[in-house]
């Protein structure tokens, strides 16, 4: 696997009841989906004057666990850019397609630079959970496919 991998997956369903699905999956496994109002990409790019397909369907759910990750960004506030995530859902002929970014644990402690806190969990033990959390959202992907 190198550093970086984007997860793609999809599903005989029609979007909204596979995402239905991924919800209760999401929310069955203690994680939570925020602005989910603001998670429509096509009306937000139609409102800025582009003009997509009538029947294309394109989503980013934002999902985050703030019990597990609201501990670590003290220790690190640079964490913020991995502690959200997201899932990106669309329709695409008779399918609907879902994929999510994720990166290596030797990446993402790279990037923050190995550091240790007395407050807090350090970058390595950060990121060794990160890489859990992506494993975690795969398997909540593919149970809701």
């Amino acid at each position: 696997m190198s550093d970086v991998q984007i997860y793609r997956n999809s599903s005989d369903k029609p979007l909204d009841v596979f995402v239905a699905d991924l919800k209760e999956v999401i929310e069955g496994r203690g994680f939570a989906i925020y602005h989910q109002d603001k998670s429509d990409l096509v009306g937000f790019y139609r409102s800025v004057g582009i003009d997509l397909p009538e029947h294309y369907q394109h989503i980013m759910l934002q999902i985050c666990k703030p019990e597990s990750s609201g501990k670590s960004l003290y220790a690190n506030p640079e964490r913020c850019v991995f502690v959200q995530k997201f899932i990106f859902a669309y329709s695409k002929g008779d399918k609907s397609h879902v994929c999510f970014l994720g990166f290596s644990d030797q990446l993402i402690g790279d990037l923050l630079g190995h550091n240790c806190y007395e407050n807090g969990p350090d970058d390595d033990a950060f990121a060794e959970r990160m890489k859990g959390t992506y494993a975690t959202i795969q398997a909540m992907i593919e149970e809701a496919v």
